[in-house]
């Protein structure tokens, strides 16, 4: 299965998720998704919707001036 990338650089609180649960939608179980965000408040925000949402959060990192989300859809 491909991985799809979503970049919500530049999108403030709540859109980098909202445009993930949008994105989510269109992704088949077992698909993965990473999502770009430079939002300070994404990390927190994400674990939160991978936890609401019974999809899987693989990882989340910090890079130069974004974070990275790596979510595999489970629900």
């Amino acid at each position: 299965m491909s991985q799809k990338t979503l970049d919500a650089r530049g999108k403030s609180c709540p859109m980098p998720i909202v445009a993930l649960a949008k994105e989510a939608r269109t992704l088949s179980k077992g698909q993965e998704l990473v999502v770009l965000s430079d939002d300070e408040a994404f990390p927190n925000d994400v674990r939160a919707w991978c936890s609401k949402t019974g999809n899987h959060l693989l990882s989340v990192d910090k890079a130069e001036d974004h974070y990275r989300a790596q979510i595999r859809k489970e629900a």
